[in-house]
């Protein structure tokens, strides 16, 4: 057996953290609506899109930092920033918005460990998503 290394635990935790976030507010399983643009699509079309941008892994699984926006949105208008701030402002409030950007200054190191736990709590989440569908 291949023995697991950080960037392929990252990318498997990514890849069932993002299907989570794209799949979290379906209601049908099947689409789901950007939060920014509020166009529906096929949860396979959606990307995880962050309010806070960069790569940081303080906040990079923080479910209330990353949420189901379309391709458009996310990549075209780089996150629709002032639409995706006013979501955010709306859903959280500013206590909330100012606790994820003290998050994103922390300096979080993850381990391979860290990266396989969040994978299985996130293929957990999804199971539990498929059973109530």
């Amino acid at each position: 057996m291949k023995q697991a290394t950080l960037s392929s635990s990252k990318k498997k935790a990514w890849k069932q953290f993002s299907l989570y976030i794209r799949s979290r507010n379906s209601l049908d399983g099947e689409t789901a609506q950007c939060i920014t643009c509020l166009r529906w699509y096929p949860i396979k079309e959606l990307q995880a899109g962050h309010w806070l941008p960069g790569r940081h892994n303080s906040v990079l699984f923080d479910e209330r930092n990353c949420h189901e926006q379309c391709y458009g949105c996310n990549v075209m208008k780089k996150g629709n920033p002032v639409v995706y701030y006013h979501f955010m402002e709306t859903k959280y409030g500013k206590e909330v918005m100012e606790e994820l950007e003290s998050k994103d200054r922390e300096l979080s190191k993850l381990r391979i460990y860290d990266f396989q736990e969040l994978e299985k709590k996130y293929k957990d989440k999804l199971d539990k998503l498929d059973k109530l569908m």
